[in-house]
């Protein structure tokens, strides 16, 4: 999930224009900023179990605190893509689930969820199995003559 793991883990530099405090830190004027959304996203003091994929953080009774979840960065440069990729993340995994299972291979366990570090995150080769749904395959090939 965009929790626990942010591509990419560093966000582009900005330049301080003035000086300011911030949470108690002086930040002197034309001081370089980098936002580290990888600590933001792992911070024990505002996400329970951090490093532990846990999608149901995010319902509604989950605990997390959605106002420090920002997979997209946040302020006046954030991701101008970031309505359109939500979009599309989740018509591709509503269809993805709808039509398939998709399980561990019993010969293999969970992946690693740490994944490389590059310019972006790299996920860590896995197997999976992506079970056609009956009920999916029957609507499917419903009138075409094959079921």
């Amino acid at each position: 999930t965009t929790h626990t793991q942010s591509s990419p883990r560093q966000q582009v530099p900005h330049t301080h224009t003035k000086p300011s405090e911030t949470a108690g830190y002086f930040i002197p004027k034309d001081s370089v900023i980098i936002p580290n959304l990888f600590g933001a996203h792992h911070d024990p003091a505002v996400w329970t179990d951090p490093y532990k994929f846990r999608p149901e953080r995010f319902l509604e009774e989950g605990g997390a605190s959605l106002s420090m979840l920002l997979p997209f960065s946040a302020g006046a440069r954030l991701c101008l893509g970031e309505s359109v990729a939500k979009m599309e993340l989740f018509l591709f995994t509503a269809y993805l689930l709808r039509d398939f299972q998709l399980l561990v291979p019993e010969d293999t366990s969970l992946p690693d969820l740490k994944g490389k570090a590059t310019v972006v995150l790299k996920a860590t080769p896995f197997r999976v199995v992506a079970r056609p749904r009956p009920e999916r395959m029957a609507a499917h090939f419903q009138g075409s003559g094959i079921v």
